[in-house]
C-alpha cells in the first residue's frame, strides 16, 4: 500500500500503516458460507400438527360432542374410555408388541363409529372431526416417546386433532 506519509529511514518515527491480509478472513468467511448451505439442506423440522386439547376455545356445541381418554395401564396395555352424552364406555387394548397394540386401538377407534351412531353414507373422518372434542393420552413411565407418537396418529388418522398428553407422576 501506499503511504502519504513521511518517509522511513530519514529519522522520522515509522509510519503506522500496515497491510493487512484479507485473503485468510474472506477464505474463512467462504468456508462459514459453504457450510451454512451444506447443512441448511439437512435441517428439517418434524412437526405434528395438533391443537392443544385443554385450555383452547370450546365448541358451543359440546353437549353432543364426544371425549376419548387414552391411559396405559402398563406398558403393555391400554385402556380407552369414551365419554358421550353422560354415560362412559371402556375398552381394553392388551398386546404384547406395540405394532398389536396398535392394530387392536385402530379396530376399536374405527368400531367407535357404530356407538357413537355415525351416518354410514359420509366420510367417517370428517363425522370424527366433527363429534370427538378432544382426546387425552395418559402415559406412563416406560412407554416410549415412538410409542405416543403412533397412537397419537391413530387419533390423527380418524380426524381428532384436538390432543392432549397428560403426564403421570409415578
Amino acid at each position: 500500500m501506499a503511504s502519504a506519509g513521511p518517509a522511513i529511514g530519514k529519522g522520522r518515527k515509522k509510519s503506522l500503516d500496515a497491510e493487512i491480509n484479507l485473503v485468510p478472513f474472506i477464505d474463512l468467511l467462504s468456508m462459514c458460507i459453504c457450510f451454512l448451505l451444506m447443512t441448511a439442506v439437512w435441517m428439517q423440522l418434524g412437526t405434528v400438527n395438533v391443537k392443544q386439547a385443554v385450555g383452547t376455545d370450546a365448541p358451543s356445541d359440546s353437549a353432543k360432542q364426544s371425549e376419548l381418554d387414552l391411559k396405559y395401564t402398563s406398558t403393555s396395555s391400554l385402556e380407552l374410555s369414551v365419554k358421550h352424552a353422560g354415560s362412559t364406555k371402556l375398552y381394553k387394548v392388551n398386546a404384547p408388541t406395540n405394532e398389536e397394540r396398535l392394530k387392536q386401538l385402530r379396530e376399536t377407534v374405527q368400531g367407535l363409529a357404530q356407538t357413537l351412531a355415525f351416518n354410514s353414507q359420509q366420510d367417517l373422518k370428517t363425522q370424527f372431526g366433527q363429534n370427538i372434542s378432544a382426546a387425552h393420552i395418559t402415559t406412563r413411565t416406560g412407554v416410549t416417546y415412538g410409542e405416543l407418537v403412533s397412537v397419537m396418529d391413530v387419533f390423527r388418522d380418524i380426524g381428532v386433532v384436538n390432543l392432549g398428553l397428560v403426564p403421570v407422576k409415578e
